[in-house]
């Protein structure tokens, strides 16, 4: 297999900030605030604060920045350090003055001082206040039992209100364990690059936001180099293929990993690592006929999907063999190495 580079990082000027550095490769790859963030798991909001220099992004964020332009981390880490140690001043754009009101350095907030009392207020007065009152020996006898009827009202309710909720969940809420399988989008990955190699990308929660990176053809099977920014790893996926036909990815340094058809006619291969799409690509090995896509590209093929269970379903190609918007692999007879 021909060894996969690096992509190097588009020529530039020195920049004296991480957040121009950021802004000049999002620039250059064309994406706008909006994309970036349904490619990555932090908000459009968030985007506009790194890049504005406002806040400084944490590592995860760069990584996944990285990832979806389709360049090397390393110098965009190696300069958030740098920033990180200068502290916050550095965060700032060139010209950006501290919030007017904002105490000075080394001062502490006047809110968050112990107030002392108010002037002209008896603290002893202030005290007697705090305290709990004697009950009136002189109140109405159906006071207590009044109390205690409201109290009793309140645990009837509480436990009406806890029961409807239990039979509710257990006539509506299926036999599924609560939260199986249903990672939220925020929530972390359960793996990061060489810890990713041989696993499993549903189990791990790296098909949350997971894109193709790249796509081919072998006759009517779709072939798919799916790339996780999370979890900075790859794996294969066919579609529409036949029992037996195998789904294999290759990674850097002849790293790869396979998965054959078993039923039905869909199936993805365990993963192996990836820092950026470039360092991955997919094959396909189709009734006896090896296919392998393109290296990864930096931007989504079809629109990204969140269920490895729920296969990419695309037109199958013309008899001429092509069809609009697709990209075209490279094939071979199964057996020969990349």
């Amino acid at each position: 297999m021909t060894d996969i580079h690096e992509k190097d990082e588009p020529h530039h000027e020195p920049h004296s900030s991480l957040a121009e550095r950021l802004r000049f490769l999002r620039t250059h790859s064309g994406l706008t605030i909006s994309a970036l963030a349904g490619r990555t798991s932090y908000s459009r909001s968030s985007w506009e604060r790194y890049l504005n220099g406002k806040s400084l992004p944490p590592r995860t964020a760069i990584t996944e920045f990285a990832a979806v332009v389709g360049v090397a981390p390393h110098p965009l880490l190696r300069l958030r350090t740098e920033e990180g140690h200068r502290g916050p001043a550095a965060h700032r754009s060139p010209g950006e003055t501290p919030p007017r009101g904002s105490p000075a350095p080394g001062r502490e907030p006047a809110g968050d001082r112990p107030v002392p009392g108010d002037a002209g207020t008896d603290p002893s007065r202030n005290s007697e206040e705090s305290q709990p009152t004697a009950p009136d020996e002189k109140s109405a006898p159906g006071h207590g039992n009044q109390t205690r009827t409201t109290l009793v009202s309140a645990v009837l309710v509480f436990v009406a209100l806890v029961t409807g909720i239990m039979i509710g969940g257990w006539f509506f809420g299926g036999n599924e364990p609560a939260g199986q399988d249903r990672r939220s989008a925020g929530a972390e990955p359960g793996c990061t690059e060489y810890e990713c190699r041989d696993k499993d990308s549903q189990r791990l929660g790296c098909h949350i936001g997971a894109w193709t990176a790249a796509a081919t053809w072998s006759g009517r099977t779709y072939i798919e180099l799916r790339y996780s920014p999370r979890c900075r790893a790859a794996w294969a996926r066919i579609t529409d293929a036949e029992v037996g036909d195998t789904a294999r990815v290759e990674g850097p340094k002849g790293v790869h990993n396979q998965r054959s058809v078993t039923y039905e006619n869909d199936t993805y291969s365990p993963m192996v690592e990836a820092a950026y799409p470039a360092a991955a690509r997919a094959c396909g090995v189709v009734r006896g006929k090896e296919v392998c896509t393109p290296q990864g590209g930096s931007s989504p093929l079809p629109p990204a999907l969140t269920d490895e269970r729920e296969p990419a379903r695309k037109a199958a190609p013309t008899e001429s063999g092509t069809e609009t918007g697709t990209e075209t692999g490279t094939e071979k007879g199964a057996g020969t190495s990349g």
